[in-house]
C-alpha cells in the first residue's frame, strides 16, 4: 500500500505554489477556500448522524460502521490540516506578489 499516494501528494508542493502565476494562485486559493468549508460542513455532519445513530436505542451502530467512520474521519481531518496549510502558502505567494504601495 506504500505506492498509494496521500492527502500531500495530491496537493501542489510550495515549488509548485512558488511557481504558479498570479491567476493560478486565486484559483488555487479560492477552490481550498471552498472545499476546506465542504470538509469542515461534511465533517459536522458526520458527527451529527454518529452520534443520531450511536444512541438510538433500535438500530444503534455496528462495530464495522464505528470502524470505518473513524478512519474516514481520520482521512478527513488530514486533509483539512493539510489544505489549511495549503492556503497559507498560497496566500502568503499572493501577498509577496503584490506590488507595494
Amino acid at each position: 500500500m506504500s505506492n498509494v499516494p496521500n492527502w500531500n501528494d495530491l496537493l501542489p508542493t510550495m515549488g509548485a505554489i512558488e511557481s504558479m502565476a498570479p491567476e493560478k494562485l486565486q484559483r488555487v486559493d479560492g477552490a481550498i477556500e471552498q472545499y476546506s468549508i465542504t470538509l469542515g460542513f461534511g465533517i459536522a455532519a458526520i458527527g451529527n448522524l454518529l452520534a443520531c445513530t450511536a444512541s438510538n436505542g433500535q438500530t444503534g451502530l455496528n462495530d464495522q460502521t464505528a470502524t470505518d467512520i473513524g478512519w474516514l474521519l481520520e482521512s478527513l481531518g488530514e486533509l483539512s490540516a493539510r489544505l489549511a496549510d495549503t492556503g497559507n502558502a498560497v496566500s502568503n505567494r499572493r501577498r509577496t506578489l503584490k506590488p507595494r504601495a
